[in-house]
C-alpha cells in the first residue's frame, strides 16, 4: 500500500512525494544507506562531521525547494541564502517523528506532519509543542557544507 501511494506522489509532482514521504522507507533521502564513505552519494562522514558536496545530484533540493530532510544523518538543512545553511535534528520535539517534515516558507518553520506541529528556524524559539529544534554549527567552502552534529 505504501509503495502504491509512493509512486502516486512521486507520478503527481515529485516535490510533493518528498515533502509528504512517511514511513520508515528513506530511499527519497540522499545517501540512504548508513555512515562512513559516501562519495557516490555526495558526503562523507567522520564521527558526529558531516561533509555534504552540494553540487552533487542527492543534494540539488536544497537549491530548488530550499531545503531538504536528510533522514540517513538525521538532519533538516534548510538554505539561508547563496552562502548560509542550518541544519537540525529532525527529530521531532514532541514524539520523535523523523520522516513527516515539511517547511513553511512565510512563517520560516518546520512543520511535523505527524501531529502539525511546527517549530521556528532560530535554534531557540520552542515550537508549537513545546521544545525547540536541536540546531548542529555548519559552515561552507567551496561548495561543501560541513555539519557538526555534536
Amino acid at each position: 500500500m505504501e509503495n502504491k501511494r509512493r509512486e502516486f506522489l512521486k507520478n503527481v509532482c515529485p516535490s510533493v512525494a518528498l515533502a509528504c514521504s512517511s514511513g520508515g522507507d528513506d530511499s527519497e533521502t540522499p545517501g540512504n544507506g548508513g555512515g562512513g564513505s559516501n562519495n557516490d552519494k555526495g558526503y562523507t562522514v567522520s564521527g558526529n562531521t558531516v561533509v555534504i558536496t552540494l553540487s552533487n545530484s542527492n543534494f540539488s533540493s536544497l537549491n530548488s525547494n530550499g531545503w531538504i530532510n536528510f533522514g540517513a544523518e538525521g538532519m533538516l538543512i534548510l538554505k539561508i541564502d547563496a552562502s548560509t545553511y542550518r541544519a537540525f535534528t529532525n527529530v521531532c520535539p514532541h514524539l520523535g517523528n523523523s520522516s513527516q517534515w515539511s517547511y513553511n516558507t512565510s512563517q520560516d518553520k518546520f512543520v511535523c506532519g505527524a501531529h502539525s506541529n511546527s517549530y521556528p528556524t532560530d535554534c531557540t524559539t520552542a515550537g508549537s509543542a513545546g521544545g525547540a529544534l536541536k540546531c548542529f554549527t555548519t559552515s561552507l567552502k567551496d561548495g561543501k557544507l560541513t555539519v557538526n552534529k555534536s
